[in-house]
């Protein structure tokens, strides 16, 4: 939370004398004051303008009252808000809540009183910017997971329905290749629930960091991966050594997998995915995943660590969780993620780790 000396108010207040008396107390209480509006009507147009941290409103006020003016604002843009009223009702207390005011101030002001009121209200003000996201996150993530899961679980159903209608028709090597795309339907379900478990785990769990194993995270990652491997030819390239970093080995682990499930995905036919690690000048470690696929356009570059981004929406096997992940998994480790591209030269995929606490 900022320090009052950089918290900007914007002041709505019909009556001049009292604004001014509002001002000079927010003043001398280290704030700074944005401007006065004298109406609701100008308290919108002057939060868009000014941007401020909070607004501390009156409510009645010709063209436009108090309340009127902050259901407006937080439709358009949500700020902060404190009512500054000479009177107060549960009624009143309830409708300015409904709203979006975040706390209830009555006339005339102190400062202690203003303190305690902004800083509830900025308060109160942090805690629904995250419940909101956590709803548009939770929205996103059902509708991705729901979407992505819809293809294996189709093909499973229908392999299985094939099977139990054609079995005794059917010879041993059609029998083994259904058999093989239900299982392989099956492991991709499993990841796609695996990586919505690891999301409100790194989400919610604070973790130390320690030396890591990266030889054995990487030989773990490519067994894990061996329905991916087995479904076509591809050259791996590891090196013989890793540099030391630091990490949580779980949380790392399901960076490389995203990143190689990636290359094997959207590499070249066949695929050519090496992997290596740099160390830096600044006390960190970047570790990437080179393939020899088609390249990213700068377009999609910019936005491919955003959550539910897909790397190539026209192509139906990936799946938007994945890099939304890593990028988290790695700024809660204290590093970075990135990716370097050419068209038509491939893709260079990296992360960076500490090497010390």
């Amino acid at each position: 939370m900022k320090t009052p000396q950089r918290i900007r108010v914007l002041v709505a207040e019909d009556d001049v004398l009292v604004g001014e008396m509002v001002r000079a107390i927010l003043e001398e209480a280290g704030y700074e004051v944005a401007a006065i509006a004298a109406n609701g009507l100008q308290a919108v147009e002057l939060t868009q303008q000014l941007q401020p941290d909070v607004l501390l409103t009156d409510i009645r006020m010709p063209d436009m009252d108090g309340l009127e003016a902050v259901r407006l604002i937080q439709k358009q843009r949500p700020t902060s808000v404190v009512v500054l009223s000479a009177y107060e009702t549960p009624e009143l207390v309830k409708r300015a809540s409904e709203v979006g005011v975040g706390a209830y101030l009555l006339k005339p002001p102190d400062i202690p009183g203003v303190d305690r009121a902004i800083t509830i209200a900025l308060a109160r003000f942090a805690d629904m910017k995250e419940l909101r996201q956590l709803n548009a996150d939770l929205d996103a993530y059902a509708h991705t997971v729901a979407h992505d899961l819809k293809n294996p679980l189709s093909t499973v159903v229908s392999a299985a329905e094939y099977l139990a209608a054609e079995y005794s028709l059917m010879s041993q090597s059609e029998i083994d290749t259904y058999l093989q795309l239900i299982t392989q339907s099956g492991l991709r379900m499993r990841e796609i629930v695996d990586s919505l478990l690891l999301l409100a785990e790194v989400r919610d769990r604070e973790v130390q960091l320690q030396p890591l194993d990266m030889g054995q995270i990487v030989r773990e990652v490519c067994q894990q991966l061996w329905w991916m491997c087995k479904a076509q030819p591809f050259e791996l390239i590891v090196p013989e050594s890793w540099p030391l970093a630091l990490g949580h080995g779980p949380w790392v682990q399901s960076v490389w997998a995203n990143y190689l499930s990636n290359a094997f995905r959207y590499g070249g036919q066949p695929p050519r995915v090496e992997l290596g690690a740099t160390e830096q000048p600044d006390s960190m470690v970047r570790f990437w995943v080179r393939d020899n696929g088609h390249g990213i356009p700068p377009d999609q570059r910019e936005h491919i660590f955003d959550p539910f981004v897909r790397l190539e929406p026209q192509q139906r096997g990936g799946h938007g969780l994945g890099l939304s992940i890593v990028h988290r998994i790695v700024q809660k480790l204290g590093g970075q993620v990135g990716v370097d591209s050419k068209p038509g030269q491939g893709s260079v995929f990296y992360f960076t780790l500490p090497t010390k606490k």
